[in-house]
C-alpha cells in the first residue's frame, strides 16, 4: 500500500517536472518583444503565420526567436542554400564548359552541321554568343549547309511544362534547367504607345525566325497596370523552319507611354537556332537549314570549347538577380561524377555538405529544386541562421556576403527600403510567392551594430491584411538598434 502510495507521489512530481521543463523549453523557442507584438497586432499579423529570428552577429543570444523550428516555405531564401553548398563543395572557380563540332572537315570553310554540346552552362548572353560565332568564324567556317545540331544531355533531370507553376510559361522565372541554352531564350523589348494611338514593339534583340502581332486595344490606367492587362500567347507557326509569333492581347493602359517589359520563349532549340542564325548572317557567314537534337560523343575532338564565368561570378547574379534558372542550373551541377545530374542527387549532396559544416538540417527539411520556386519546399528559420553563421565563416564569405542585395542600391532590393533609415544597411536575400514572403541575411543598426535576421511569413488564406507595412516597420526596429 505504501509503495503505491509512493510511485503515485512520483508520477505526480515526475509529470510536474516534465510540464516545467516543457513550458521552459517553449518559452525559449520564442521570445518576442512587446514593442514587435504590438506592431503585429497593429497590422492584423497572425503570430502563427510568422517566423522571425533576430541575432547580433557576435552573439548567441536570440533577441526575437519567434516560430524558429517551425517548417516554411521559404521562397527565393532557398538560393542562400544553393549557393553555399556550391561555393563549398564545387570552388569558386568552378566553370561549366560548351563543346562545339563540325560534322566534316573545315578546310574548305564549309561544313555540313555545328553540333553543340551542352554542358549545363547557365548564362551564355548574347555578347558570349557572339564570341563563340567570331571565334568559329576565325577558324575559316563561312557556310553551313545543314543548320545545327545540340546534345542535351548534360542534366537528366524530367522538365516538367513551365505553365505548371502558375500558368504563365513565358515569364522568365518560369524557365526550365535546359543543357544548353541561350540567353534564357528571354526577349527584352519595349512597348511604345505613339501619339497616334498605336502601339510600337521595340525588340533589344530579336532572333531570326520570332515576330510580334500587337492585337492589343487602348484603355484607361497607367503603367502599373501592364502585367495584369496585357497577355503574351507563344504560336509556333507550321513551316519549315518553324516561325515564332508572340502574339500581345488585352488592353494597353492609355496612361502608360513606354512599358520594359522581358518575356522567355519555351523552347530552347528554337531560341539558340534563331539567335545564332542572326548573329553567323551578320557576321557575313551563309546559313541554310534548321536545328534537331544528337549525339556529340560520336565526334572526336573540338573545334572549340567556351568556359562559363566562374561559379563565384554567377552565384553573385543568382542571388542577386534571383535568378530561378541559374540557381537550378547551379543545383543540378552538384554531382560531378559519372552519376546521375537531378534533383534527388543533389539533395543528398546538400544535405552531406551541410552537415559537414555544422548546419543542423533535419530529415523533414525538403528542398525541391534549389531555386526556391516551389510549394514543396520546406526550411526551419532555424536552419538558415545556421546557414547564414555558416556563410559568415566561410573562407569564401567575401563572395557569399557580396552577393547579398542591398537595399536602395541593387539586384532585388534596389527599388525598396530606400528610407534614410533603412538605405544601404540591409544586405538580404528576397523570397517571394503568392502567400509567401522571405527576408535573410544581415543587418547594420545605426550603432554599427551587426544582426543576423530571419523573416518568413507563409499566408493562410482565411486572413486579409498586408505584410509589407509590419514588415518595414520591424526592419526599421532592428536598425534602430532595438530601440
Amino acid at each position: 500500500m505504501l509503495a503505491c502510495c509512493v510511485n503515485k507521489k512520483t508520477f505526480i512530481l515526475m509529470s510536474l517536472i516534465l510540464v516545467f521543463l516543457t513550458s521552459i523549453t517553449a518559452y525559449a523557442k520564442n521570445i518576442l518583444p512587446i514593442e514587435i507584438e504590438s506592431l503585429a497586432s497593429k497590422h492584423g499579423i497572425p503570430l502563427d503565420n510568422l517566423s522571425i529570428i533576430v541575432q547580433p552577429v557576435d552573439s548567441e543570444i536570440q533577441l526575437i526567436s519567434l516560430n524558429s523550428n517551425v517548417y516554411r516555405s521559404p521562397a527565393s531564401v532557398t538560393k542562400l542554400f544553393t549557393a553555399y553548398v556550391a561555393i563549398d563543395y564545387l570552388g569558386p572557380d568552378f566553370t561549366w564548359t560548351t563543346k562545339v563540332f563540325s560534322s566534316d572537315a573545315i578546310n574548305d570553310g564549309v561544313v555540313d552541321s555545328l553540333i553543340f554540346q551542352g554542358g549545363g552552362d547557365p548564362y551564355i548572353t548574347i555578347e558570349r554568343l557572339k564570341l563563340m560565332v567570331s571565334e568559329l568564324r576565325n577558324l575559316g567556317i563561312h557556310t553551313i549547309k545543314n543548320g545545327l545540331i545540340v546534345e542535351q544531355e548534360f542534366f537528366q533531370q524530367p522538365q516538367i511544362s513551365t505553365a505548371v507553376f502558375d500558368d504563365d510559361p513565358l515569364r522568365p522565372y518560369n524557365v526550365m534547367h535546359t543543357s544548353f541554352l541561350v540567353n534564357s531564350n528571354k526577349i527584352d523589348f519595349i512597348v511604345n504607345k505613339k501619339s497616334s494611338n498605336t502601339i510600337q514593339i521595340e525588340p533589344v534583340f530579336l532572333p531570326e525566325g520570332l515576330s510580334f502581332l500587337d492585337r492589343l486595344e487602348i484603355g484607361a490606367g497607367s503603367c502599373g497596370n501592364f502585367r495584369d492587362d496585357v497577355n503574351f500567347t507563344e504560336i509556333i507557326q507550321e513551316k519549315y523552319p518553324p516561325h515564332t509569333v508572340i502574339v500581345l492581347t488585352g488592353m494597353y493602359p492609355g496612361n502608360c507611354d513606354s512599358f520594359e517589359h522581358d518575356i522567355s520563349l519555351t523552347d530552347a532549340n528554337h531560341y539558340f537556332f534563331g539567335a545564332f542564325k542572326r548573329l553567323w548572317l551578320e557576321s557575313g557567314g551563309n546559313f541554310t537549314g534548321y536545328i534537331r537534337e544528337g549525339n556529340a560523343k560520336l565526334f572526336d575532338h573540338p573545334l572549340v570549347s567556351f568556359d562559363s564565368a566562374t561559379l563565384a561570378e554567377i552565384v553573385t547574379e543568382s542571388i542577386k538577380e534571383s535568378d530561378n534558372l541559374i540557381s537550378r542550373h547551379i543545383f543540378l551541377s552538384f554531382n560531378q561524377s559519372l552519376g546521375k545530374k537531378n534533383y534527388k542527387t543533389s539533395r543528398k549532396i546538400m544535405k552531406k555538405v551541410l552537415r559537414n559544416n555544422g548546419i543542423k538540417i533535419t530529415n523533414s527539411t525538403f528542398i525541391e529544386n534549389g531555386s526556391g520556386l516551389s510549394r514543396k519546399t520546406k526550411i526551419r528559420p532555424e536552419t538558415i541562421l545556421d546557414l547564414l553563421q555558416a556563410m559568415k565563416q566561410h573562407s569564401s564569405s567575401d563572395i557569399l556576403l557580396n552577393s547579398l542585395p542591398v537595399s536602395g542600391v541593387d539586384g532585388s532590393l534596389e527599388d525598396k527600403y530606400q528610407t534614410d533609415l533603412l538605405k544601404k544597411r540591409l544586405k538580404l536575400k528576397t523570397g517571394t510567392l503568392d502567400g509567401v514572403s522571405g527576408l535573410a541575411g544581415f543587418i547594420t543598426g545605426l550603432s554599427g551594430k551587426d544582426y543576423i535576421f530571419v523573416f518568413i511569413h507563409n499566408d493562410i488564406p482565411d486572413y486579409s491584411y498586408r505584410i509589407s507595412p509590419f514588415r518595414e516597420a520591424l526592419l526599421n526596429w532592428v536598425v534602430d538598434d532595438i530601440n
